[in-house]
């Protein structure tokens, strides 16, 4: 099976050997792909919703798939923190994102890794992790069907590190590797915040805004030529 770009980049943060469990699984995509192509051997499937984890069985019977356990789970609420080493969160906003891990604290410990894709506020969802000890170690960015996506691998080391509000914003290990997407993303940002300050009728405090906005990201533009 071929996945789209957004879930072919998720994918290939699992590590061969890993156990999988894909929270809001939407029809297991993911869990499908990594077990046909002998990435892992097993899987846990999650969802809030029974439509999802029904098209979900029907794909897992379509590719004559085994190893893949189906659970109706409101994020990792019904899912043992001894039945997975790899957690993918993704496909979702981050406050709902932020929102599944601050119910599943159980499952933070240094064995084992978080691999996130935030649609929305994604500097959140970094602040959240690093204000509860975790270290991204790993970042990528996508384009597909004309949209950017980012995803992030991350574990729980207790440090606390210090990001600046361009980090924050944009991602640090993105930012230090001048990974190419986030270069064309932050040019896409730049002219579409020109286009708003050219806007009349902003008032003195949205214009500072933005005008803030827009010096960081020339900043970081210019961090990465």
């Amino acid at each position: 099976m071929k996945l789209s770009k957004r879930l072919q980049t998720i994918a290939d943060f699992v590590k061969k050997g890993a156990v999988v469990a894909d929270i809001g699984t939407d029809h297991a995509h993911i869990p499908i792909y990594l077990i046909k192509n002998n990435i892992i051997s097993r899987a846990y499937a999650c969802d809030i919703n029974t439509g999802p984890l029904e098209k979900a069985e029907e794909n897992i019977n379509y590719y004559g798939v085994k190893n893949i356990e189906l659970r109706l789970s409101n994020g990792l609420e019904k899912l043992k923190t001894d039945e997975a080493d790899t957690v993918i969160i993704a496909g979702m906003g981050g406050e709902l994102i932020t929102d599944i891990l601050e119910r599943g604290r159980r499952f933070f410990d240094t064995e084992r890794k978080f691999i996130l894709s935030p649609h929305t506020k994604i500097d959140e969802v970094r602040k959240y992790l690093l204000s509860n000890g975790f270290e991204i170690t790993k970042e990528d960015m996508c384009i597909d069907e004309g949209k950017f996506y980012t995803v992030m691998e991350v574990k729980c080391t207790e440090n606390k590190e210090m990001y600046s509000e361009a980090e924050l914003l944009y991602g640090k290990y993105l930012i230090e590797n001048k990974h190419p997407v986030l270069l064309r993303f932050l040019k896409k940002e730049e002219a579409k915040y020109i286009s708003i300050l050219s806007n009349i009728g902003l008032n003195e405090e949205r214009k500072t805004e933005l005008r803030h906005r827009l010096d960081i990201i020339k900043e970081t533009i210019n961090e990465m030529q």
